[in-house]
C-alpha cells in the first residue's frame, strides 16, 4: 500500500482518453512530446472482464473486513466458553493483532502488487486464510497460544496479503468509474459483517465451535475460489521509471499528519463489545445474537450515502460530524434498558461508524498535492498513475499508523472492563467515547489546515 521508493509505471489513460487524444496529438503535439507520451495503456472502464474482476474484490471484500466484522462474536465466545481462564483484555490481542497485520500486510503488498505478483499473492493469501480457519477449528479449550497462531497470526497474515491487491487491481480496469467500481466492491465487506455473524452464532449454538469454524472455513473456501477465478490483472506491457517522492515528505504535511492523528483516535475508541454487552446486561440472547449483524446491515448504507455528499462537500468535512455522532451513541449504551433502545442505537451506530470506515480512503487521498508531487514526463506531460502511486503512498502510511490504534484498542477496553462476570461497562464505555470526540476535534484542526491550504472550506 505504501511505496518509498521509484516505481516503475507508465501513462494510464481511458479508451476514450486515448481516441480524444489521438486526435489532437496527431495534429498538434510535438515529436517529443508524442515520445513522452509513450504507448499508453489502455484501461477499458468496462466490459466483461473488468466487470468480472469487480464482483471478485467484492468476493474478497466479504471474507476480509466482513470477516473481521464478525469478530465480536468469537470474542464473545472466548470469554464465556472457550477461554474461561483469560481476561477480555487478554482476549482481545486476538481480534486486535489480526485487524492490525490486515493493515500492516498493506505496506509490502502495496510494492508487490506493483511489481507484477496480483496472482502469486492471491493465490498465496488465500491458502493462508483458509488453512488458518482450519486450523481454529482444532483448538482446546483454554488454548489460547493455539488460537492467537492461527486466528491472529495465521489469518491476519492471509487478510493482510490478499486485501489490499484485489482493491488496487480495479485501479487496472477502471479510470472514469472506479469510484463506483470501488464503492460496489468495498460494500462487500457489509454483506459478510451481517452473514458471518448470523452464520457463527447459530451453528455455534447447534453444533459447538468446531464445526462452527468449520462451516465458516468452507464458505470462505468457496468465495475465495470464485474470486480467484473471477478476477484478472491489467498490467501495462512497457513501464517508464518515474521517481516517487519520499515518505519523509509526507510526514512534514500538517494536514496530513493531523488528520493521521484524528484518525488515529477514533478508530482507538471504536467499540467491538456490544454482542457481550447486551447478552450481560439483561437483553434476550436471541437479540443479541444479532447485534453486529444489525450494525453491519445499517453500515450498506453508511459506506455509501456519505460518500454521495462527500463528492460536493469534501471528504474531511462529512467524515468529522459523522464520526461525532458516532462517538456520542457510544454514550447512549449506558442508558439502554430494553430491546427497542438497543436496536436504535446499533442501526445509528452502523450508519455513522460505517462513514467513517468509507471515508477515510478518500480523506487522505484528497491530500495529495498532485501537481507538486506527481512530476511529469519531458517537463510537460503528467503521469496520471502516479497520482495512484502518490494516494496508496498516502493511504499506506495512513492505514499502517491505523493498524496499531487497531492493535491497542479493545485490548484497553478489556482491560477496563475486568475480569467478570461484573463488567465495568461505564469505564470501557466512557474510553471508548472521549476517544472518539477527541479524534473528532482533530480532524477538525486538520480540516482548517487543509482549508487554508487550499484556499476553500470545502476539503
Amino acid at each position: 500500500m505504501a511505496e518509498e521508493a521509484a516505481a516503475e509505471v507508465m501513462p494510464i489513460v481511458s479508451r476514450q482518453d486515448l481516441e480524444a487524444n489521438t486526435q489532437t496529438n496527431s495534429v498538434g503535439a510535438t515529436q517529443d512530446e508524442k515520445v513522452a507520451l509513450g504507448d499508453p495503456h489502455i484501461i477499458p472502464d468496462g466490459g466483461w472482464q473488468a466487470w468480472a474482476t469487480v464482483g471478485g474484490s467484492w468476493f474478497i471484500s466479504v471474507c476480509t473486513f466482513g470477516y473481521v466484522n464478525a469478530y465480536g462474536v468469537y470474542q464473545a465466545y472466548y470469554i464465556q466458553t472457550l477461554l474461561p481462564s483469560y481476561s477480555p483484555s487478554t482476549i482481545s490481542w486476538i481480534g486486535s493483532f489480526q485487524t492490525c497485520l490486515l493493515f500492516l500486510c498493506g505496506l509490502v503488498a502495496g510494492r508487490l502488487f506493483d511489481a507484477g505478483y496480483f496472482r502469486p499473492m492471491m493465490i498465496t493469501g488465500s491458502v493462508i486464510l483458509i488453512g488458518s480457519i482450519f486450523a481454529l477449528s482444532a483448538v482446546q479449550v483454554d488454548g489460547y497460544y493455539q488460537v492467537f497462531l492461527a486466528q491472529a497470526i495465521g489469518q491476519g497474515l492471509g487478510l493482510g496479503i490478499i486485501y489490499l491487491p484485489s482493491l488496487a487491481v480495479l485501479g487496472q480496469h477502471f479510470k472514469k468509474r472506479r469510484s463506483t467500481a470501488m464503492g460496489i466492491a468495498v460494500s462487500g465487506s457489509s454483506v459478510g459483517g451481517i452473514v458471518f455473524p448470523i452464520l457463527l452464532n447459530n451453528v455455534f449454538e447447534e453444533r459447538g465451535f468446531e464445526w462452527g469454524v468449520r462451516a465458516m472455513g468452507f464458505f470462505m473456501l468457496g468465495a475465495l475460489l470464485l474470486a480467484n477465478l473471477l478476477m484478472r490483472s491489467n498490467y501495462p506491457k512497457k513501464q517508464q521509471a518515474l521517481k516517487v517522492p519520499s515518505s519523509l515528505k509526507l510526514l512534514r504535511d500538517p494536514p496530513y499528519i493531523v488528520a493521521v492523528a484524528g484518525a488515529w483516535l477514533i478508530g482507538l475508541g471504536l467499540f467491538f463489545y456490544i454482542q457481550l454487552y447486551a447478552e450481560t446486561v439483561g437483553i434476550s440472547g436471541s437479540i443479541a445474537f444479532y447485534t453486529l449483524a444489525i450494525i453491519n446491515a445499517a453500515s450498506i448504507l453508511g459506506r455509501t450515502l456519505p460518500n454521495l455528499i462527500a463528492d460536493k462537500f469534501g471528504p474531511i468535512t462529512v467524515l468529522i460530524p459523522a464520526s461525532t455522532i458516532a462517538g456520542a451513541l457510544v454514550f447512549a449504551l449506558l442508558g439502554i434498558t430494553n430491546i427497542a433502545g438497543l436496536i436504535i442505537v446499533c442501526i445509528l451506530y452502523g450508519f455513522f461508524s460505517g462513514a467513517y470506515v468509507s471515508l477515510l480512503g478518500p480523506v487522505f487521498a484528497s491530500m495529495s498535492d498532485h501537481v507538486s508531487e506527481i512530476g511529469s514526463v519531458a517537463g510537460r506531460q503528467p503521469l496520471r498513475v502516479a497520482a495512484n502511486i502518490i494516494v496508496r503512498l498516502r493511504m499506506g502510511l495512513a492505514f499502517a499508523f491505523l493498524g496499531f490504534s487497531a492493535l491497542i484498542g479493545t485490548p484497553i477496553d478489556g482491560a477496563l472492563l475486568g475480569n467478570g462476570p461484573e463488567y465495568f461497562w461505564w469505564k470501557a464505555v466512557l474510553f471508548s467515547a472521549v476517544t472518539m470526540l477527541a479524534g473528532c476535534a482533530t480532524l477538525g484542526v486538520s480540516w482548517v489546515l487543509q482549508g487554508t491550504k487550499k484556499g476553500t472550506r470545502w476539503v
